[in-house]
């Protein structure tokens, strides 16, 4: 067995001479310290490897002198075992944090401390003190800054997994993350790019210049060294009026739990040295914010989108249009519903297959998004059936939208899906006003369906209007 260098900690002389006389009988140099800091400067110089530290001590306690400790390289494999005694409250779950590796309860019988202590003598503990700086002498000042460090990094991560509870508002997340970093580096331009292959996102805060955001985004881009190419984009902060400013930015790339890498942070400005080591330690977390805001985005599409066609799905429209219709009643306004079926959609199924088929949803789909604005509700019904929800638009104003859309269906070149294919849709459309008022979505859905019906029987590729 290897002889080792074992420093006790305890501000009890009793318990310091008793772990000291039983280290001493296998041979070991052992060095005691009266309190926390006391064993701080004394393990500086001792550089022992194994530490017997109590947990409540004058001027610094157990937890403290553990964590410093495992602040420094030369102590990153030696023994650390906090002991207790009873009475004393000791939480091994912040204790292992603190960088503890194990415990020692003093209310023992003395007989199985002496054999605990002579067990973790005999394990494997070391100590490296080559990797001590030759110039390193211990002061006051120095455990005040290497706790100022751990609390200033503490800090800084609860800051941002406080930001953890808003996912559901990535604007929200960005913008108070943007706002903890001016308060800290005052930086001239800020920049920030996630990416995932669902969708990329693309923050931008400029306190002086207009910035050339598809400029900046390929500088952002660029950065990546395998970069995932996204399916869609958002875009947030300062990019209503971009301009042609190309601000000189420095980079710092984060990363997931798995070590990829999904996003960058760009910083315009003077950076100090204290300023770097800020925004790493902010990169060293905001990757866990960002990771789990994609996989919260992810979740929430697919709970409330179509995995098909990305429209929204059959219980995401009824809540859309629910909130829609209780607001136009409250405001006297008016909703109109169109109802939308792909005439002879089986026949296409059966003549070009299924895949086919799906092809035809997704690019109906697509034309859908074009043709309607951002406040209507787009979503499919079911099949091959599909709904829109027009706010405070009227029935003429509702069947003058649709017949536009029935006309980008009719004219859109359906033979690069396939050569002879040809697509048209039949439509129904009512209001919440028109006829009988409508007391609740359904009877709406109802009036449109059964205009829809009449497209349908009547030839087809029309827009049929309930005026009851």
């Amino acid at each position: 067995m290897s002889k080792k260098k074992v420093l006790v900690v305890d501000d009890s002389m009793l318990w310091r001479i008793f772990i000291s006389e039983v280290v001493k009988e296998d041979g070991h140099e052992v060095l005691t310290a009266e309190d926390g800091l006391d064993g701080y400067n004394k393990a500086m110089e001792f550089v022992p490897d194994v530490i017997f530290t109590d947990v409540e001590m004058p001027v610094m306690k157990g937890y403290t002198l553990c964590r410093l400790l495992r602040n420094e390289e030369a102590f990153k494999d030696a023994g650390i075992i906090i002991m207790t005694s009873l009475g004393e409250t000791l939480n091994k779950f912040w204790a292992l944090k603190a960088g503890a590796t194990d415990f020692l309860r003093k209310e023992d019988p003395q007989g199985e401390i002496a054999a605990f202590v002579k067990e973790i003598l005999n394990k494997n503990y070391k100590s490296h003190p080559e990797l001590l700086k030759k110039d390193h002498k211990p002061k006051f000042d120095e455990v005040n800054n290497l706790l100022e460090n751990i609390i200033f990094k503490e800090t800084v991560k609860n800051e941002i997994y406080s930001l953890f509870g808003y996912l559901s508002d990535e604007e929200y997340i960005f913008w108070k993350l943007s706002d903890f970093i001016d308060q800290l580096i005052f930086p001239k331009t800020l920049a920030i790019m996630v990416l995932s292959p669902q969708e990329g996102r693309l923050f931008v805060f400029s306190k002086e210049n207009r910035v050339d955001i598809p400029k900046l985004k390929e500088m952002l881009f660029s950065r990546f060294s395998k970069p995932t190419l996204p399916t869609e984009w958002k875009y947030f902060g300062d990019i209503s009026s971009p301009g042609s400013y190309i601000p000189e930015m420095k980079y710092y790339l984060f990363k997931d739990e798995n070590d990829q890498e999904i996003g960058v942070l760009a910083i315009e400005g003077n950076i100090p040295q204290e300023g770097e080591e800020i925004l790493r330690e902010i990169t060293s977390h905001i990757g866990k914010l960002f990771k789990l805001l994609i996989s919260h985005s992810i979740a929430l599409k697919q709970a409330r989108y179509d995995e098909l066609t990305g429209l929204l799905n059959y219980r995401a429209v009824m809540e859309k249009l629910s909130e829609y219709f209780t607001l136009t009643r409250r405001n006297t306004q008016v909703l109109s519903i169109a109802m939308v079926d792909i005439d002879n959609f089986k026949k296409v199924n059966d003549t070009y297959g299924h895949p086919i088929g799906n092809e035809v949803l997704k690019e109906l789909a697509k034309i859908m998004r074009n043709s309607f604005r951002e406040v209507d509700i787009v979503g499919r019904y079911g099949g091959e059936e599909f709904i829109i929800g027009m706010i405070n638009t009227d029935l003429e104003k509702a069947r003058q939208a649709v017949e536009r859309f029935r006309e980008n269906v009719e004219k859109n070149d359906w033979t690069k899906i396939h050569d002879d294919l040809r697509i048209t849709v039949s439509i129904g459309v009512a209001s919440s006003k028109n006829g009988k008022t409508k007391r609740t979505v359904l009877e709406i859905i109802e009036a449109a369906d059964e205009a829809l019906y009449v497209a349908k029987r009547t030839g087809k590729n029309k827009v049929v209007v309930l005026k009851e």
